[in-house]
């Protein structure tokens, strides 16, 4: 009998946004580190996806739409799920309801009005989340959220009193690309700019144990800091190992979850 295994690929577009946001940094050099995903980070990833025949999920501030509506426009027209990521990437944690409700409205206007397709998912920029947030992604019909790390695989979490809930397509910072690969004087942030080889052996023994247990593996990845040649270089290794697997399935996120809620 051979295992089966959801091989979710997943990209926050970012840009500048993670910096003037979650970091409060406008200077040129900083805000240049984020314009790298939009000239060569993105379009390498999408490439990459294309030579593969791969889906993927690429979840977008609002701000960076706006910034770069080409780009989302040609991940949306090669068949990746676009996702919410906030407006302004700032955490919704530190928001008050009300900042929290009108950031997720400019989101969606902005990327429903860019690809003519409301988003189903949505990812704290921070990956965290309010009091508020799961009753107000239930309000404004989002399938599923992409910030908490309970289990591995999809999972439902209750969206308001109970009456309610939404799928979880859950993330983890062991497989997140920028606890490895970010670095920064300031603010300070110097335990990245890790060996990939080493990133590579732990993002492929995550993937064989899912597959053993017949699960789910996430990965999420920022354009600028996966983009670097060598790091798209481990991700392609790791593509080409997954796919020796038979029963590894890539979908996107909304497909997962949609997948867990037709189930129920």
């Amino acid at each position: 009998m051979t295992n089966t295994c959801t091989v979710l690929l997943t990209f926050d577009f970012d840009a500048e946004a993670l910096w003037e946001g979650s970091f409060g940094v406008t200077t040129p050099s900083t805000l240049s580190r984020g314009a790298y995903g939009a000239n060569l980070g993105l379009p390498r990833i999408l490439a990459l996806l294309e030579r593969y025949g791969l889906p993927a999920t690429i979840f977008v501030p609002g701000i960076t739409a706006e910034r770069y509506p080409d780009l989302v426009r040609r991940a949306r027209d090669a068949g990746h799920e676009v996702g919410h990521h906030g407006y302004l990437h700032v955490s919704p944690a530190t928001q008050t309801e009300e900042e929290e409700r009108a950031a997720l409205e400019k989101g969606l206007e902005v990327l429903q009005k860019l690809t003519g397709e409301r988003p189903l998912g949505y990812r704290s920029p921070s990956w965290e989340l309010s009091r508020h947030s799961l009753r107000l992604l239930a309000e404004y019909g989002f399938l599923y959220d992409s910030s908490l790390m309970a289990w591995d695989a999809p999972y439902f979490v209750p969206a308001d009193d109970g009456a309610r809930t939404l799928v979880e397509i859950p993330i983890s910072w062991e497989l997140d690309d920028a606890p490895y690969f970010l670095f920064a004087f300031r603010p300070a942030y110097r335990v990245g700019l890790a060996d990939s080889d080493r990133v590579f052996e732990i993002w492929r023994v995550e993937f064989e144990a899912a597959y053993a247990e017949g699960g789910t593996v996430c990965y999420t990845m920022h354009p600028q800091i996966i983009g670097r040649h060598h790091r798209l270089r481990m991700l392609e290794r790791l593509i080409q190992h997954i796919r020796q697997y038979p029963g590894a399935r890539f979908t996107r996120a909304v497909d997962a979850a949609r997948a867990l809620r037709s189930s129920a």
